[in-house]
């Protein structure tokens, strides 16, 4: 169930990175990083960044770079902080933000920044919710 959320959130990311300037495939990527821990969520990050320079019109290569990164510093503080928490996810999608608004030029950065951390928080919400209630269910 969680993988279908992902793969959701995934869709949902790709449509609207296309509309608007807030990152949410930062969001995404920590999600991905903190719940799963595994090592696709570097090919994610990677596919996103090409994506993204695809529709943003840039050369290939640069946001994949960044997200890349981005993923590869979730997975260091790993064992250093408890990263399945709200406050891990706020603070961690909210500073990828800025660096990344910041990075590539955008306005409003903390504004933006803010509202993917919100929204990057409802969806970690979701996720923990149907994960739960998924491991509460008695296997038949």
């Amino acid at each position: 169930m969680s993988a279908i959320l992902v793969i959701l959130f995934t869709l949902f990311t790709i449509a609207v990175s296309a509309i608007t300037t807030i990152p949410f495939s930062i969001g995404l990527l920590v999600i991905a990083s903190v719940l799963f821990k595994k090592s696709w969520v570097f090919f994610l990050a990677l596919g996103l960044g090409l994506f993204l320079d695809l529709t943003m019109i840039r050369p290939l290569g640069y946001t994949g770079l960044v997200l890349t990164i981005f993923a590869f510093i979730l997975f260091l503080y790993e064992r250093k902080f408890e990263t399945q928490t709200v406050a891990f996810v706020f603070i961690s999608t909210f500073f990828g933000s800025v660096f990344y608004l910041w990075l590539f030029g955008y306005q409003m950065v903390f504004l933006q920044a803010f509202i993917n951390a919100l929204s990057a928080i409802l969806f970690f919400k979701i996720v923990i919710s149907k994960l739960k209630s998924q491991n509460s269910k008695p296997n038949l």
